[in-house]
């Protein structure tokens, strides 16, 4: 067996130093536009070069243009070879002519040499300088094209993977950790092939290209360059695993800031009350600093690695330069002036990729523990699968039959030996005290848990034997949280069935009478309903969500507390909704209002996760016992 995957939320376990296996699967995501990317690595080649060439052009301007004239006492030829090129003539007299123009006249061989060679190098720099800004320009938007739908790809699957996973996940993981690793850490791991992509390839061609230009020029001062490799190397080696290190660490902070923001949003209604704002910005301060923190020693490790760098290349430098001045004046390996010049033009050129490939090899670093946290997400087990030979169940005919269930969510059992026969068509009530196990039966009916002994029979078939889908088909659930998503009010009553026609629409909000509320507003149906439905009452959102519910037409349908938090008015229009859909389905109403559930057909008696007593209301009543008991705690008891 394979271990499990880690929780979210839980610190991952370190992997190796220098292990870049999340690395390995983050470009697996580039895959799919590979080609693209060829073209973008293409065009940084040719940036690259001719960045290195518009450096190389240094040698011939010393070697041919520049020194020679200066050897030969002649005035600089760039001025008339311009004129010539205007097709302007000389017209001063020889009679007249200038100590200059005579040394010019002396130098004509020279002249004639420059003429010949300057046309050659702006020829080249005019090539140069086109093919900079293109290569540059589909470098940048081919590699940005590419990266940003992987960014798209990678939240994509973190999203379908959160809606796949168990319920069960969910209850046992903070939000705040889950989205921090869906916004933050998604986008960070994406910044480091960004990086890899837009800045190392980049550099390392630049640098393969100037290494090559830089032996070229001069291989024994290219050779002693060499002698920097090494201690470059281990400062980044011993630096990158700093910053991973202290950025695993900083990515938890992050997401318990992110955690603690979304606790303050979702109950700041509370905070308000209990004037609990202090304490909270307290709070909410305390985790940012800490952040800030962790943050801090990730920048001191990666300013550290990069002035560890610049100071061994600024001394290799300058060391490279003293010993080139003492080359070309010993006449040494043909090195010219001009091929000295080039080479420390084509070193400083070169210098920045180095630095570029520093900084991308710290930022990777950096990332890693950001893509190996949404890789533990990916990687958590989802919901089971189906059975190999899972049907597909076409209608509720008989009923469902819950045999000796046992359920825990990991310690304590919830439900013991639980067992219950309902009929299609039947209303069962479920009742008892806080913590019994109300919900928790709704939710294994709906299957959102397997019983961890015992079985749950639909028309004699075992649950975990009915494909899933097929199952939920059937049922729908309205819940004490009338949770509704931003959109309009038929945006939110269509989403059991968004190929419903409107006048189904219609039909569903009359019968939960969400149209009653509905005509006295502006936009009708059209409504916004603000974030989970909070430009609406209490009531109003209810009767939304019983609206859905029958616009389903489900076969069973379970109320867990539906009205628990209503007012009067508002619980006879959802009691009344609730009516509208008893009709023929099999129906679990959970309760803490007793006297909502008189003309069950069944109500089950909960105390401790055991059956306690199962019969009608006046059955119960008769027999005394904790049916009873509760319905004397009711505000109007029989």
């Amino acid at each position: 067996m394979t271990e499990p995957s880690p929780m979210p939320g839980e610190e991952p376990e370190a992997p190796a130093p220098g292990s870049f296996s999340s690395f390995w699967r983050l470009l697996a995501y580039v895959r799919p536009y590979v080609g693209l990317m060829l073209v973008a690595i293409l065009a940084a080649l040719v940036y690259s070069g001719a960045r290195t060439g518009r450096a190389v052009l240094v040698q011939p301007l010393f070697d041919d243009v520049i020194l020679p004239q200066v050897s030969a006492g002649s005035a600089p030829a760039l001025g008339d070879w311009f004129s010539s090129a205007l097709g302007r003539e000389d017209t001063s007299s020889p009679d007249t002519a200038t100590p200059a123009q005579t040394a010019t006249q002396g130098g004509g061989a020279v002249v004639s040499e420059v003429k010949r060679s300057l046309p050659r190098i702006l020829l080249a720099a005019l090539l140069i300088l086109t093919l900079l800004p293109i290569s540059h320009f589909f470098q940048v938007y081919l590699a940005e094209t590419v990266l940003g739908r992987v960014l798209v790809d990678v939240q994509r699957d973190l999203c379908a993977k959160l809606l796949r996973l168990p319920l069960r996940f969910h209850h046992g993981v903070s939000r705040g950790d889950t989205l921090s690793r869906v916004m933050n850490d998604a986008q960070r791991a994406q910044q480091s092939l960004d990086l890899l992509f837009s800045d190392v390839v980049q550099s390392v061609l630049a640098l393969g290209v100037g290494v090559a230009t830089l032996l070229y020029l001069s291989w024994p001062l290219t050779l002693t360059l060499v002698v920097v490799a090494p201690p470059i190397a281990g400062a980044i080696a011993i630096f990158g695993r700093r910053i991973r290190k202290s950025a695993r660490r900083r990515q938890q902070s992050q997401a318990d800031v992110t955690g603690r923001l979304l606790q303050i949003l979702a109950g700041i209604k509370v905070i308000k009350a209990f004037q609990a704002e202090a304490g909270e910005e307290r709070a909410f301060d305390e985790h940012n600093l800490r952040f800030y923190r962790r943050n801090l020693k990730v920048v001191k490790n990666r300013a550290l690695s990069r002035a560890t760098v610049e100071a061994i290349t600024n001394a290799a430098g300058i060391g490279v330069l003293l010993l080139g001045v003492a080359v070309v004046a010993g006449q040494l390996f043909g090195l010219t002036v001009g091929s000295l010049m080039a080479f420390i033009v084509v070193m400083q050129t070169t210098y920045r990729p180095m630095k570029e490939i520093t900084k991308g090899w710290t930022k990777l670093q950096e990332a890693m523990p950001s893509a190996e946290r949404f890789f533990l997400l990916l990687d958590t087990e989802g919901e089971p699968a189906d059975a190999p030979d899972a049907v597909d169940l076409p209608a509720l005919r008989e009923g469902l039959k819950l045999s000796n269930i046992t359920f825990s969510y990991g310690r304590e059992s919830v439900l013991k030996g639980l067992s219950l026969d309902v009929n299609q068509g039947e209303v069962v009530a479920i009742v008892g005290p806080t913590g019994s196990g109300k919900t928790t039966v709704a939710d294994l009916i709906l299957r959102f848990y397997d019983p961890d002994q015992g079985s749950i029979e639909v028309d004699g078939v075992d649950l975990r034997n009915v494909t899933r889908s097929s199952w939920r088909s059937h049922c729908a659930v309205v819940s004490q949280e009338s949770f509704l998503f931003t959109g309009s009010i038929r945006e939110n009553i269509r989403y059991a069935r968004p190929e419903a026609t409107e006048a189904e629409v219609i039909q569903a909000a009359r019968a939960a009478h969400v149209e009653e509320f509905v005509r006295e507003l502006p936009d009708g149906y059209d409504t916004e309903v603000g974030d989970a439905g909070v430009r609406l009452s209490g009531g109003q959102r209810q009767r939304i969500t019983i609206a859905r519910a029958i616009l389903c037409d489900p076969a069973v349908l379970i109320f867990d507390e539906a009205t628990s938090s209503l007012d009067a008015k508002s619980e006879r229009y959802v009691q009344d909704a609730i009516q509208a859909l008893l009709g023929g389905r099999t129906v679990f109403i959970i309760a803490h209002r007793l006297s909502t559930i008189r003309h069950a057909d069944k109500i089950l008696v909960l105390d401790g996760g055991k059956v306690a007593d199962l019969g009608r209301h006046e059955e119960l009543m008769a027999r005394g016992g904790l049916y009873r008991e509760l319905m004397a705690l009711q505000p109007n008891p029989e």
